[in-house]
């Protein structure tokens, strides 16, 4: 999904949901994500077979700078602090 979309996503829920039902929606997807957390070690085999895949992806130039990682980050936090200046908790 762009990030275009996800910001009217976002701004169509922030408009429509109640609070409640805001708040509802996230916890939903904490649970979720914590669902997703896999506790299982992985094995050799799995961690070589996802180097081999990494190596590929930097060689093939599919990669995301720390350049481009901080100002996701950024991008991200600055959505935290419009969160809170509207009172909205997560």
């Amino acid at each position: 999904m762009s990030r275009e979309a996800l910001i009217n996503l976002r701004e169509y829920l922030l408009e429509t949901l109640s609070f409640e039902d805001r708040m509802w929606l996230v916890s939903e997807l904490e649970t979720s994500e914590k669902e997703e957390v896999s506790e299982c070690p992985y094995t050799k085999e799995e961690l070589d077979k996802r180097f081999d895949e990494i190596e590929k992806e930097i060689a093939n130039g599919e990669y995301t700078t720390s350049e481009e990682t901080f100002r996701q980050i950024a991008e991200e936090l600055e959505f935290d602090k419009e969160i809170e200046q509207n009172h909205i908790s997560y």
